[in-house]
């Protein structure tokens, strides 16, 4: 079943905005899409504009067929949420870091859930002891696997993934890939994806999504 689509997205790049990208995709249920293209080639800017954290030109996106317009604009980021190379961290421990997002999402169901945090850390190799940390202090690895489960926990339809193993080890990234894969099992969940470490493969479900190296000026 198709979950998620976009058509015509355009915007611009280049310090004077010169080039032009437009670009169209499509995810099913249960896949992650893989945003390839040449670096510069605008596939960052591509997720936050489908994150709407960024505007673009022209173009729409649809989630389960409803346009992104019909959704009001914290229900959409929190539906398709976007997951950057260089998560930020907050002043607090590891654990009030994860439960933040819950105070921004006040009205809806969705609750912090402390024992699902902790198996996943555990499942994404974090020691138990980190809970009470400073979050501040933690490793470039760490950090990037904290905000991923801080992502997790918001139970988003489409997560959109920028880099997100560029700063694990191998053993890591596998652990990483083990939670994704299991993640997208769930009904309705789906993933964009940009890596350059071309470890996605342990996903079962792929598709590609080529930016034109060339854009139109």
């Amino acid at each position: 079943m198709m979950l998620f689509r976009f058509e015509g997205i355009t915007y611009t790049l280049g310090l004077r905005q010169e080039r032009k990208i437009s670009v169209s995709g499509s995810l099913n249920e249960g896949f992650a899409l893989i945003v390839r293209g040449p670096s510069g080639a605008g596939k960052s800017t591509l997720l936050r504009v489908l994150a709407k954290l960024q505007t673009c030109l022209a173009g729409e996106a649809y989630l389960e067929e409803k346009s992104w317009q019909e959704i009001p604009v914290t229900t959409w980021r929190s539906k398709v949420h976007y997951l950057s190379q260089k998560p930020a961290l907050f002043d607090g421990t590891v654990a009030e870091n994860l439960a933040r997002p819950f105070g921004i999402l006040a009205g809806t169901k969705k609750q912090f859930d402390p024992n699902l945090a902790a198996r996943l850390m555990k499942e994404l190799l974090l020691p138990s002891d980190l809970w009470d940390q400073d979050a501040r202090t933690l490793s470039g690895g760490e950090a990037a696997r904290l905000a991923f489960i801080r992502s997790l926990l918001i139970d988003p339809m489409v997560l959109l993934l920028d880099e997100p193993t560029a700063s694990l080890d191998e053993k890591s990234r596998c652990a990483f890939y083990e939670v994704l894969s299991r993640w997208l099992a769930q009904p309705s969940k789906a993933a964009l994806l940009i890596s350059h470490n071309n470890d996605f493969r342990e996903l079962s479900q792929l598709a590609y999504l080529d930016i034109d190296s060339n854009p139109r000026r």
